[in-house]
């Protein structure tokens, strides 16, 4: 028994967005019905990484990674037989999750206005830039105009720049609206599907990408709010943080020294050096003021250590200090194998891969790769013959058509 088993999913997304929280929902156990364009499926398949750098549309990594557990159909929604079937396909569904904009599906009369006739139960999940509603709605948008406009770019590189007119803000890596996007709508959708349980009535669900992220800044809205605070993006006009990133031979560490004993304890570390007995140090506050001669410092005494034994005597003496991982060390990470968070799993066409896996432990229904990510159109069969009651001919005749 799994944790979602039972609830029945029809994902039609692509790429990273709703593929994703088809994912989450599918790694606990839901079935996820993939339908994808019969000319070349999702587009993630086109995506990197590929095995020895070798475009292949079923050895992406990016949609290895997003599609486990699922099963896939192909289906041209826009041919009026595709729409036909694809209707069918929600009757029996608890949750349709789409990415498509708004005007797009209006136009082909699969908004969730049309959609809730075939099926009342139905939850449709809806992930775009901007929403539903409002002046941007039908806007194209990407995760780097989310990034841009929800506010978080302008806080990035936290540290502040030398000249804020030359060098703009920054938008953080690996399509952290599209993420967090399928992440949050996930989470939405569960909730919509414990209402329907007492309702007997589906909703739709409204994910803006952009409110995803601006949810993440809630200290500086907090701070605009409440005093009119902007804080300016210029190097050294914020309180310094007392913490460090120190190469050392073999590796990065970050440490954070931002109390009387941390700092001492910190010193101890470093062998109580006599540049550390100077005024410049003796308190925190004069700290503060000269972190960045004390950073030099810290910094020059790194790099003739030893990564792992400046990270065993920071743990000892109680100091806040952890390596900084590559992908390669966080792979190979102790802490990662110990609690089995990556899964390796068999795919018929790109071999055995290590996928991340989930940061959570359920007991009692847990979190499982039962299956790699499907090839394309694989469950055709299975799908439209043995669960809608199409022949084997009438599968045929749709292929030939292109409908499938």
């Amino acid at each position: 028994m799994r944790a979602l088993s039972g609830l029945k999913v029809i994902e039609w997304g692509r790429f990273i967005s709703a593929p994703y929280c088809g994912k989450l929902l599918a790694d606990l156990g839901a079935e996820v019905i993939k339908v994808e364009d019969p000319c070349g499926g999702d587009p993630s398949r086109r995506y990197g990484p590929f095995p020895n750098d070798v475009p292949h549309l079923e050895r992406s990594g990016l949609f290895l990674y997003l599609n486990t557990n699922k099963l896939s159909v192909t289906l041209d929604i826009h041919s009026v037989a595709g729409a036909r079937l694809f209707k069918k396909l929600l009757e029996t569904a608890d949750v349709l999750v789409e990415n498509h904009p708004p005007a797009q599906l209006l136009q082909m009369e699969l908004d969730y206005e049309h959609l809730k006739k075939c099926n009342q139960r139905l939850i449709m999940t809806s992930i775009t830039p901007f929403g539903q509603t409002g002046p941007y709605r039908d806007l194209k948008g990407c995760d780097l105009t989310c990034f841009h406009l929800a506010g978080l770019a302008i806080t990035n590189p936290s540290g502040g720049v030398d000249d804020p007119d030359t060098q703009p803000p920054l938008r953080g890596p690996a399509n952290q609206a599209d993420f967090l996007g399928g992440l949050s709508a996930a989470v939405s959708t569960m909730s919509a599907v414990f209402a329907v349980e007492k309702t007997g009535t589906g909703q739709h669900v409204d994910l803006s990408q952009q409110e995803a992220l601006a949810s993440m800044i809630r200290r500086n809205l907090g701070e605009f709010s409440y005093e009119g605070l902007i804080k300016t993006r210029l190097k050294g006009t914020q309180p310094s943080s007392e913490s460090v990133l120190g190469q050392c031979k073999d590796g990065t560490f970050y440490a954070l020294c931002n109390t009387d004993r941390f700092w001492a304890n910190w010193l101890e570390v470093m062998g109580n050096p006599d540049w550390a007995a100077s005024e410049l140090f003796e308190s925190r506050a004069a700290r503060r003021e000269n972190w960045d001669a004390a950073k030099a410092m810290i910094e020059d005494w790194a790099k003739d250590q030893n990564l792992d034994d400046v990270v065993d005597a920071a743990s000892e003496k109680r100091v806040p200090c952890m390596p900084v991982n590559s992908v390669k060390g966080s792979v190979n990470s102790d802490l990662f194998a110990a609690r089995d968070y990556f899964a390796e799993v068999d795919h018929p066409q790109a071999g055995r891969v290590k996928y991340p896996g989930a940061p959570y432990k359920l007991s009692g229904t847990p979190w499982a790769v039962a299956q790699p990510a499907p090839l394309l159109g694989q469950h055709n069969e299975e799908v439209y013959c043995k669960r809608l009651g199409y022949s084997k001919e009438d599968l045929a005749r749709m292929r030939a058509a292109g409908v499938i």
